[in-house]
């Protein structure tokens, strides 16, 4: 009996042991990135926004359905910053893509050949977002004109023909803000940093290459010729 009991008691320990801690961060506040450079709140991909956090709105990745209630949830959503980029989903063809402010406080991406129109800041939007990535809009499912600005500019050195590193660039950080994004077709989103310039340009990054970056900061960066908005490489001066 006394073997038993032991052996039960073995095996509750290890089933115990396999189930992992659950963490929770203090929650993003990307909006602040515009005006306070926080840092602090972490990262919108490692946070488990998917879990109840700020991107709730773009379907529950653990089981929902982003089809359906993503759809619902995103309706005449307000674009107030614009930016236009060029991705990579496979070297060496580059698409044309968005990166945008939702509402203020929000951000998304999306390849551009998804909606055959131009987008403008202050345009309302209702959206689906990916199954496969919570800041990736996959399709506009309906949309009314604003009044406000193009897309801003994108990479600062141009855009090449060839998959090259360009010369570095320099420039001071105006504001920056997480999301997860696909740099491929296999669809495996990468928590990921956006940074804007202070002359307008948008550039992206893996989180790795994110370092301890605060608003008015200069940098140094290199960016890839064929695709002008993804870091290579860069550092604060």
């Amino acid at each position: 009996m006394k073997k038993v009991l032991f052996i039960l008691s073995v095996v509750l320990f290890c089933v115990s042991c396999d189930k992992e801690p659950i963490y929770e961060s203090e929650p993003v506040h990307p909006e602040r990135a515009w005006e306070d450079g926080d840092n602090n709140g972490g990262d919108n991909g490692n946070n488990g926004d998917n879990n109840g956090g700020d991107n709730g709105n773009n379907g529950d990745n653990n089981g929902g359905d982003n089809s359906g209630s993503a759809k619902e949830q995103n309706q005449n959503r307000t674009i107030t910053r614009l930016y236009s980029a060029v991705m990579r989903r496979e070297i060496p063809y580059p698409f044309k893509a968005y990166f945008m402010e939702i509402d203020g406080k929000e951000y998304y991406y999306m390849l551009r050949y998804y909606f055959n129109h131009e987008l403008k800041v202050g345009d309302k939007i209702s959206f689906t977002v990916s199954p496969f990535c919570p800041n990736e809009i996959s399709s506009i499912n309906g949309y009314s004109l604003g009044d406000g600005s193009d897309a801003g500019g994108g990479g600062s050195s141009g855009m090449g023909k060839y998959l090259v590193t360009s010369d570095p660039i320099e420039a001071t950080i105006f504001g920056y803000f997480p999301m997860k994004i696909c740099y491929s077709l296999s669809l495996v989103p990468f928590d990921s940093w956006c940074i804007v310039t202070t002359d307008g340009n948008l550039i992206y990054m893996k989180k790795s290459k994110f370092k301890d970056f605060d608003l008015g900061d200069r940098i140094v960066y290199n960016v890839y010729t064929l695709f002008p908005n993804e870091v290579v490489a860069i550092k604060k001066l």
